[in-house]
C-alpha cells in the first residue's frame, strides 16, 4: 500500500536529517583540515611513541626520527618511506595501521597510535610532509586569493580574497653568508640550521626537535647570525622576557614559532621592531589582548595564530579590521568562531530538510497516482478477460449484466486514459 512506501520514506527522511545534524558536522571539520604543523602535530607524535626506538640513542631499522635531518636522510635512502602527498603508498604511515597483530606493526609491543594520532601522521603526509611552515620564497612573497579565502571560511573571519591578492609582494633580502662559527654555536645549542633553500644566505632555526626545551642560553648565539635569520622555530621554549631580547635583531626574520612557549605579554614588545615578519604563531600560551598591543606596528604580518590563548573575539576582529590582509586565527574551536560555524551549518542542514521534505511530498503524489492507474488496470485486465471468456464459450452473455459490464469497461478506458495523461 501507499501508506507503507510513505511511512518507510518518512523513516528515511528522519535518518537523513539524524545524520545532518550530527556525522555531518563531523564531516565537514575534517573536508577543511587546517595545515598540519610538523613541529606541533607531528613531532610530540615521534617523541611519544617512535624516539625510543628510532631515535638518538637507538636506530632500530637504521630509522631515526628524532631530527628533520635524520628523517631526511633515510628518507632519500629510502624512497618508500615517504612519499610525498601519497600516504596510502608511504611504509611510515602503512606500518601504522597494520592490524595489532600484524608482526610488522609500528609501534612493535606496544598500543597502536590512536585514530587522532594517525590521522596526524596520514594529513601531514598528504599535504607534502613538510617539515616548516617556511615557504619557497616564491609563495611566500604573497598570500594567495585561494588560501587567504579557504582559511576566511575555516576559522568565520579574515579580509577578501580580493584585498589579499592585491598585497604588495616583498622581496627576499640579499645578505652575506653567516660566519660557519656561528653555525656551529647554534647546533652546539641544541639548534637544528639549515638554508632555506639551495643557494640562499637565509636561515631556517629551529630548537624544536632538541629535545629539551630552549633557554636564554641557548638562544644567545643567534644573535651572530642575525641577519640571516629567516624562520626561527623556538617551540616549547621556556625563554624569559629578557631572553626573547635577542629577537629584537632578526630584522629579516619573517616566520616566528613561540607555540607551547613561555612567551609573556611583556615578552612580544622584543617583537614590535620586526619590521619583516609575516607569520607569528602563540599557540597555547599566556598571551592576552594586551600582548597584541606590541604587534600593531607590523605592517608585514599576515597571519597570527593566537589558539588557546587568552585573545579575545572582538580584539581579534578589530586588528584584522585595522590591517588588509592579516588573518587572527583564533582556532576551529573558539566559542565565537565555533557558534558562527555551525550557525551556517545549520542553516544549511535546514534548507536540506526542506528540499527533502519537498521531494517526499512530491514521492508520495506520485505514488498516489501510480497506485489509482495500477488499480484501473487491474479492473480492466479483469473486465478484457471475461469478455474473452464469452468469445471462448467459458462464460455466458448476460443482458443486463452485459450492459453494466459495457459500461464498466468504458469507464474504466477513460479512466486508464486520464491517468496515463496525468502521468
Amino acid at each position: 500500500m501507499w501508506w507503507q512506501l510513505y511511512f518507510r520514506q518518512l523513516f528515511f527522511l528522519k535518518l537523513v536529517i539524524f545524520w545532518c545534524l550530527t556525522g555531518f558536522w563531523c564531516v565537514a571539520e575534517r573536508s577543511n583540515a587546517a595545515d598540519i604543523d610538523f613541529t606541533k602535530d607531528v613531532v610530540p607524535i615521534f617523541e611519544e611513541h617512535c624516539t625510543a626506538c628510532h631515535g638518538k640513542k637507538k636506530g632500530l631499522g637504521k630509522l631515526r626520527l628524532h631530527t628533520v635531518e635524520a628523517i631526511k636522510k633515510k628518507a632519500a635512502e629510502d624512497e618508500h618511506l615517504i612519499v610525498e602527498g601519497d600516504p596510502d603508498n608511504s611504509e611510515l604511515y602503512g606500518r601504522l595501521i597494520l592490524p595489532k597483530d600484524h608482526k610488522k606493526r609500528m609501534p612493535k609491543k606496544a598500543d597502536p597510535l590512536s585514530e587522532k594520532e594517525m590521522e596526524v601522521i596520514r594529513l601531514w603526509i598528504e599535504q607534502g610532509a613538510l617539515f616548516t611552515l617556511v615557504a619557497i620564497p616564491a609563495s611566500d612573497a604573497t598570500v594567495s586569493e585561494q588560501s587567504a579565502s579557504q582559511e576566511a571560511e575555516e576559522h568565520g573571519h579574515g579580509h577578501s580574497g580580493e584585498e589579499a591578492a592585491n598585497l604588495e609582494e616583498v622581496p627576499l633580502p640579499e645578505v652575506a653568508s653567516a660566519d660557519p662559527g656561528a653555525i656551529e654555536k647554534l647546533t652546539e645549542a641544541g639548534a637544528q640550521v639549515s638554508v632555506l633553500y639551495a643557494g640562499s644566505s637565509l636561515l631556517q632555526v629551529s630548537y624544536a626537535l632538541s629535545g629539551e626545551s630552549a633557554t636564554d642560553a641557548d638562544v644567545a648565539p643567534l644573535a651572530a647570525v642575525a641577519e640571516q635569520v629567516y624562520s626561527l622555530n623556538l617551540a616549547k621554549s621556556q625563554l624569559s622576557d629578557q631572553g626573547l631580547a635577542v629577537l629584537s635583531q632578526l630584522k629579516n626574520l619573517r616566520q616566528l614559532h613561540l607555540e607551547n612557549s613561555s612567551v609573556t605579554d611583556s615578552g612580544l614588545v622584543h617583537l614590535s621592531g620586526l619590521a619583516s615578519l609575516r607569520y607569528l604563531n602563540v599557540y597555547g600560551t599566556a598571551i592576552t589582548d594586551a600582548g597584541l598591543k606590541h604587534l600593531e606596528g607590523l605592517e608585514q604580518l599576515k597571519k597570527l595564530y593566537v589558539w588557546k590563548t587568552k585573545v579575545s573575539y572582538d580584539v581579534a576582529r578589530a586588528m584584522e579590521e585595522k590591517r588588509a590582509g592579516l588573518m587572527v586565527n583564533l582556532g576551529f574551536d573558539h566559542p565565537v568562531v565555533a557558534r558562527k560555524r555551525l550557525t551556517k551549518q545549520l542553516e544549511q542542514t535546514q534548507e536540506q530538510i526542506k528540499e527533502a521534505a519537498t521531494e517526499l511530498q512530491a514521492a508520495k503524489l506520485g505514488f498516489e497516482r501510480a497506485t489509482k492507474r495500477s488499480e484501473d488496470i487491474n479492473k480492466r485486465l479483469e473486465e478484457i478477460q471475461g469478455q474473452l471468456d464469452v468469445l471462448d464459450g467459458k462464460k455466458k452473455p448476460g443482458g443486463e449484466e452485459a450492459a453494466k459490464e459495457g459500461d464498466a469497461i468504458a469507464k474504466t478506458d477513460e479512466a486508464v486514459a486520464e491517468a496515463a495523461e496525468q502521468k
